[in-house]
């Protein structure tokens, strides 16, 4: 018999793959917001009495920064209160509970070298302050819960699958239509092949609780990875500089999100780094990168 996996946000970018990767090997239950309210606290507790899991893989978010920001309200109710009522009823339950977080969390740090899960953090925004009060909350309830830190993702757009604004998608797009591509300089951050995390989230179910960065780690900002992905996908190198750097964004304030994951390492756990990542994901997809630009 299959044990049972409940994914959140299972109609989400993140949350259909890791359905979909994962229906095979075990017994997949999709929560959607259409099925589960969990800003309910005795809904979610009923909702996981009832299929009994293994696991509760949390993808649910408002994760967009500037609908946290115009709406602290709704955040506060999905990011924080209704991750803190699916800890509650995994400790009722006895499920394991992976909840995803954000490399927003770091968006206040202003060292030059990679962000670690213990370094302390300045929050700034709405989305970051209420995943890490989340993180807090879930780990005082569940020790063993496991908090994944995630960078921004990308992926191709795949049929069925809900696709996001990604680095990919819009540099692919840039090219279709010829058209330029900003991307800011004083911008650094890891970028990670969603494909990735979705094969690492079953090996991060066995994690001792705590906080992981989980994504690919990088030394480069968002304008360099942008122009390296180009050339990787302008194989006629007919495409011209669609890439141009972004001078004024974060200017006055450099951002960092970048990650440091030798705590996930020393796990056994790994992802490539950032710009051998779309080597990767486009040496692996040379069907999508043909139907899309030849």
């Amino acid at each position: 018999m299959k044990q049972k996996i409940m994914i959140t946000g299972a109609d989400g970018f993140l949350g259909a793959r890791i359905a979909a990767y994962y229906e095979k090997q075990y017994d997949v239950i999709r929560a959607g917001h259409s099925s589960l309210d969990i800003t309910d606290e005795g809904a979610a507790a009923e909702f996981l009495k009832g299929i009994n899991p293994f696991a509760v893989i949390h993808c649910a978010a408002i994760s967009n920064t500037g609908i946290c920001e115009e709406n602290p309200g709704l955040s506060e109710a999905v990011n924080l209160k209704g991750s803190v009522n699916l800890a509650k009823a995994c400790r009722e339950n006895g499920s394991r509970f992976l909840f995803m977080s954000s490399d927003q969390i770091y968006a206040g740090r202003k060292q030059n070298r990679p962000n670690k899960e213990t370094d302390p953090v300045p929050l700034i925004h709405v989305y970051g302050m209420h995943k890490k009060q989340a993180e807090d909350e879930i780990l005082e309830i569940l020790p063993d819960g496991i908090c994944l830190r995630l960078p921004w993702m990308y992926d191709f757009p795949v049929r069925g699958l809900k696709s996001n604004s990604n680095l990919l998608v819009s540099l692919l797009n840039a090219m279709i239509r010829n058209r330029p591509y900003k991307l800011p300089v004083y911008d650094y951050r890891g970028i990670t092949w969603v494909q990735e995390v979705v094969k690492n989230i079953e090996p991060a179910m066995e994690l001792p609780g705590g906080i992981y960065n989980f994504g690919s780690e990088s030394a480069l900002s968002s304008y360099e990875i942008g122009r390296h992905v180009l050339r990787l996908l302008d194989k006629n190198g007919d495409r011209g500089e669609l890439v141009i750097p972004d001078e004024a964004r974060f200017a006055d304030s450099p951002r960092n999100l970048t990650m440091d994951i030798g705590k996930l390492k020393a796990q056994g756990l790994d992802f490539p780094e950032t710009a051998a990542g779309f080597e990767k994901c486009l040496k692996d997809s040379p069907e999508y990168v043909n139907a899309l630009i030849g």
